[in-house]
């Protein structure tokens, strides 16, 4: 009679009444609360389960908390980055701090490169393609014949994304140097949003979004008279640049407090090791050519630092 009259007056019946039972499900928001309150009592009632303190589950809950606070504020992080990479004169006009200005707001004998960065942005497509196919065909075997339990690995998706490296100032020095050579240093920021998937023995790591900061020193020596006019390039960091990754997959787990302190620095020694002073990489121009001079040079003291020195160590009583 109840449905009848229902239905006499307009009204729609609620699916429970349709069923013959007479009962409305609960609203969603509800649902999902009690899955909430279920889903942070269920690790307590395990712990009471299973013996154990409430203060690992203190610990256990700190350490997601902190988890996801570093996710949060890498996210931020990289968020702001683009922000900037976007739209670099009115970050500037607006007034960022200055940790976040280019170098050629702060000194003014660094210069703006524009056209290479535009230059950089056309052939960033191709550079990805490369780097996909060196991924698959060179990196992928490498690391399979490296161990047995790499003999997995399977690279699932490579993607450079559309951010290249900028440029943000060049400084190139012409004075107090050998004039056989050139030196420029580069201040390189890479806002990347790429993202690369790895699977081994069906665990998943990956990365996506990088972001990279530092002073590169190019180096073009020796200056020839003939075709290519310069001999080799060699390459390096002045100091150790500042890295950010942001990881995905299993890889997230690297973000956990004490960690990920410990997986950045690892990294930051890995890129140390070969790319910051006084490691170097040099890459030949021309057959023929003693790169042992250029990676390993001879320091160059000028005939008055000498008489400094000798004045500054016979003061001191040095013979």
């Amino acid at each position: 009679r109840r449905a009848e009259g229902a239905l006499g007056k307009g009204r729609p019946l609620a699916a429970g009444a349709a069923g013959g039972g007479g009962l409305r499900l609960p609203p969603r928001p509800l649902l999902s609360s009690a899955a909430r309150a279920l889903l942070w009592l269920g690790p307590v009632y395990l712990a009471g389960y299973l013996g154990l303190s409430g203060s690992w589950v203190l610990l256990a809950l700190a350490l997601w908390l902190c988890w996801g606070r570093n996710r949060r504020w890498k996210r931020d992080r990289l968020a702001a980055a683009f922000a900037l990479l976007e739209d670099e004169r009115e970050a500037v006009c607006r007034g960022l701090a200055a940790r976040h200005l280019p170098a050629w707001v702060h000194f003014p004998d660094v210069e703006r490169v524009e056209w290479l960065n535009k230059v950089l942005v056309q052939a960033w497509p191709y550079f990805g393609t490369i780097m996909e196919k060196t991924f698959k065909e060179v990196l992928e075997p490498k690391i399979r014949a490296k161990n047995v339990h790499l003999k997995t690995c399977t690279f699932t998706k490579i993607r450079f994304g559309e951010k290249c490296p900028r440029i943000n100032g060049i400084k190139a020095y012409t004075k107090e140097i050998d004039r056989r050579q050139v030196i420029l240093d580069l201040q390189i920021c890479y806002i990347g949003d790429c993202e690369i998937h790895m699977d081994i023995s069906k665990f998943n790591l990956g990365v996506k979004g990088v972001q990279l900061y530092g002073t590169l020193r190019v180096i073009l020596e020796p200056l020839l008279t003939d075709a290519p006019f310069i001999g080799a390039v060699t390459l390096f960091f002045m100091q150790k640049p500042h890295l950010e990754i942001n990881w995905a997959g299993m890889s997230n787990l690297l973000d956990v407090p004490g960690i990920n302190v410990m997986s950045d620095s690892l990294i930051q020694d890995f890129i140390a090791a070969r790319l910051v002073l006084p490691n170097r990489i040099t890459v030949p121009l021309k057959k023929n050519m003693n790169i042992a001079l250029l990676r390993f040079p001879i320091p160059h003291v000028s005939f008055f630092q000498l008489i400094y020195l000798s004045a500054h160590l016979s003061q001191r009583g040095c013979t």
